[in-house]
């Protein structure tokens, strides 16, 4: 038996978040003075910085394009509105990633600047708060499901991902490490919903033509 295509969702995420975690090394490495505790990952890609254009389309985009991708193929084994509504909301991570290599923030990545950076800004927003939203409703589907322990950890990894956003203003000097603290949550609560919707038994058409 062959394995279906959702089987690599799992997969494609863990390869998306090493390469946040390789790449931003690599691209930190020729950056002198950047910090990991201080200085956030956009700030790589910054305008006017040293390999932006590699950063935005060696690095955001194609992470971005494979978290979209690796949800996008679990998509059907989504079998209640929450779980749904939940993969939509994880998409907001793809959505910061991919977008952020056509709206660099502002060299320092400051809260107000050009109007690029304004919408990178609100695409860190959807990002964030969207991935959290992704949590609150998985963990209703698991509450609704009576597995408490998991309803309570999500609702926890929720609101913590919420309170996220305020934390990563410029005024915040280890914003750097907050904001890798939180992407380690993010692409965990991704990798853990495609494993599990990848593992789903209830068939869909696709499977059925096989």
């Amino acid at each position: 038996m062959r394995p279906s295509r959702r089987s690599f969702s799992p997969a494609l995420v863990a390869v998306a978040a090493l390469m946040v975690l390789g790449e931003t090394i690599c691209f930190a490495s020729l950056r002198p003075g950047y910090s990991h505790i201080a200085n956030t990952i956009s700030e790589l890609g910054e305008t006017g910085a040293p390999n932006a254009h590699l950063v935005a389309f060696a690095f955001f985009l194609p992470v971005g394009l494979l978290v979209w991708l690796a949800l996008g193929l679990v998509h059907r084994c989504a079998t209640d509105r929450d779980t749904r509504f939940a993969l939509l909301a994880f998409c907001c991570l793809g959505t910061g990633y991919a977008l952020s290599a056509a709206f660099p923030c502002d060299p320092g990545a400051p809260l107000f600047g050009t109007w690029r950076t304004l919408v990178h800004n609100a695409l860190g927003v959807i990002d964030y708060a969207g991935t959290g939203l992704g949590f609150l409703l998985i963990a209703r589907h698991f509450a609704a499901q009576k597995a408490s322990t998991l309803s309570f950890a999500f609702i926890v990894t929720g609101i913590l991902m919420l309170f996220s956003v305020p934390l990563l203003l410029p005024a915040i000097h280890c914003r750097g490490l907050i904001q890798r603290i939180t992407e380690v949550i993010q692409f965990a609560g991704v990798f853990f919903l495609c494993y599990w919707l990848s593992g789903n038994t209830t068939p869909d058409k696709s499977d059925r033509s096989r």
